[in-house]
């Protein structure tokens, strides 16, 4: 090329969620089943929108208009839906012109972070979804400022540190916060919000809230951004891929808190709005049918039904995990993935490949020769060649603790618990220093 194309100094950009999946199908080829939990994909999983969501869906399509463009910030009728959603927390009263569709929380990301100015930093959880960090890591050719979460307190952040944080990095401009949180399923406590929420008065931040699992609470209470937000901008950012659950549908949007008490902030959604017109608007079809089914009588039995299956899964996950060695499962309380993580850390010569059979013991080391990782990719790696599931290592979410991640998601229970037998054999030969064969 005639000019460097990429940015100097840009970070190397990895999804673990799905960077795996080569070695996967590597593993089928040779005739080897796989269980893929690494992506947060329900109808890959055997979930089906039920009937009278479908006829909804149906009805809609019936109307010539469902084919065309809309409003570039969304259809106003379900703006105004949503916006009277939010304003029924008796929390920040928003309207409908707060309110701007994207397609999917995606692209809604990567728009937001690409807008922001590289002298501005965004303070991220660690964990933290990759969406984030890599856009993050885009727009500022540098690894993102980060606040830990902590395992051993059900990975609530500590205030105090976030504030020390913030003190000591001016340029700090917003705080994200993912409630409930992937990928350890926690859910923010209201004293942590307020505590966060005063941090950002304080320091002169906003607020970035991703609330894409909010419907999805099985344990605990859900406090969104709206009730606690008070005088303080914040973005908070919602969708239906994964309640409704319709992830193909590519449909998102954002909420904009308090736009009016900060001129700065508010030309911050105003171009988000303008460069949403420049994409003639989102997926009309989707959000045609968002008031119609969440205002049906069946929509949150539905839901009850999806987290009370939640809950149960999430229960057997923890009796076998009391059978480990060193393994823990904290957080658990929403959205629809588990994380374990390792009470005393994780070495890479902890994993013994003779206790795997020839064939899977040949593509363990195929795949983690030269290999210079954090030792939990060696670990999702040894339990893929060796039982077949596809889990996510949790550094690939930015973090400092070692772990995996897997999915709530199976329909079925049968093939559920079979994940867990295997999930289990595997984790065995590391944490509880068995030698012995892994089912395969």
């Amino acid at each position: 090329m005639r000019n460097p194309l990429l940015p100097r100094g840009l970070p190397e950009i990895n999804y673990g969620i799905r960077q795996i999946v080569g070695k996967g199908f590597e593993r089928m080829n040779l005739g080897y089943p796989v269980i893929w939990e690494n992506i947060g994909d329900p109808v890959q999983k055997g979930m089906a929108l039920p009937g009278w969501m479908k006829e909804i869906i149906s009805n809609q399509i019936q109307d010539n208009s469902t084919f065309g463009y809309c409003d570039s910030k969304g259809l106003p009728e379900t703006r105004e839906f949503l916006a009277s959603k939010t304003n029924s927390l008796n929390g920040v009263q928003i309207n409908s012109e707060d309110i701007t569709f994207f397609n999917g929380l995606g692209d809604a990301i990567a728009r937001l972070y690409s807008l922001l100015s590289k002298e501005a930093r965004v303070l991220m959880p660690s964990p933290t979804y990759p969406a984030h960090t890599g856009a993050e890591k885009l727009r500022i050719c540098d690894q993102p400022v980060t606040y830990p979460l902590h395992p051993e307190n059900n990975w609530q952040p500590d205030p105090d540190e976030i504030r020390e944080i913030v003190r000591m990095n001016p340029a700090i401009s917003a705080i994200l916060i993912i409630n409930p949180d992937n990928p350890t399923g926690m859910i923010h406590s209201e004293k942590s919000l307020k505590a966060i929420v005063n941090i950002a008065r304080e320091f002169d931040l906003f607020i970035i809230a991703d609330e894409i699992y909010e419907n999805l609470v099985y344990n605990g209470e859900m406090v969104r951004l709206a009730e606690v937000i008070g005088d303080v901008p914040a973005l908070a950012m919602k969708g239906i891929s994964k309640e409704i659950p319709w992830p193909g549908s590519r449909c998102g949007w954002i909420e904009y808190y308090n736009r009016d008490n900060d001129s700065v902030f508010n030309d911050l959604c105003i171009r988000l709005d303008q460069c949403k017109m420049t994409e003639v608007c989102s997926t009309t079809l989707p959000q045609k049918v968002i008031p119609e089914i969440m205002t049906n009588q069946a929509y949150e039995q539905f839901l009850a039904k999806r987290r009370d299956d939640l809950f149960s899964k999430m229960s057997l996950l923890k009796k076998r995990v009391q059978q480990l060695d060193d393994v823990e499962c904290s957080g658990c309380q929403g959205a629809f993935y588990a994380t374990l993580h390792f009470k005393n850390g994780l070495n890479k010569n902890d994993l013994d490949p003779e206790a795997l059979p020839e064939v899977e013991k040949s593509l363990y080391l195929k795949w983690t020769k030269g290999l210079d990782s954090n030792p939990d990719l060696h670990l999702a790696y040894y339990l893929l060649a060796g039982t077949g599931i596809c889990t996510v290592p949790i550094s690939g979410f930015n973090s400092r603790v070692s772990g995996l991640r897997i999915t709530l998601l199976e329909q079925d229970i049968e093939r559920f618990d079979y994940m867990l037998d295997q999930l289990f054999c595997g984790l065995s030969t590391v944490f509880n220093r068995k030698r012995s064969l892994i089912l395969a």
